[in-house]
């Protein structure tokens, strides 16, 4: 199930989002596609597993976590950050963004779950 979180330029949390058409209706507006299965076109990435994209936007970022069998297509010439959860920092990044296991937390949290059930 993908995930797209809001972040404003400080990178303070503001919206959180798991409807697909919201999620590729809003990801569509940065040039940014998104679906499940093989990907087919030039540009787009097959993810194995969970993987946390960042896209700078004029407002702030957009947080994108998708999981393993889903597929991102982003343009060559937009600039974005990944992390599949090895990563201690994403240089270029607003600190107070969260990296991949603490943006699952806060979503697990978000949704009523608890990483530790899982």
């Amino acid at each position: 199930m993908p995930v797209l979180a809001v972040f404003d330029a400080e990178g303070s949390w503001r919206d959180t989002h798991v409807c697909d058409g919201w999620i590729t209706e809003h990801l569509a507006r940065q040039g940014v596609s998104w679906g499940r299965g093989k990907a087919t076109k030039k540009g787009q990435r097959a993810l194995g597993g969970a993987g946390l994209f960042y896209l700078p936007t004029a407002e702030g970022y957009l947080g994108l976590l998708f999981e393993g069998g889903e597929w991102v297509g982003i343009p060559a010439d937009k600039p974005h950050f990944f992390d599949a959860g090895e990563a201690e920092s994403l240089a270029g990044l607003p600190a107070a963004l969260p990296l991949f296991e603490a943006f699952v937390e806060e979503v697990l949290s978000l949704t009523g779950n608890d990483a530790d059930d899982e």
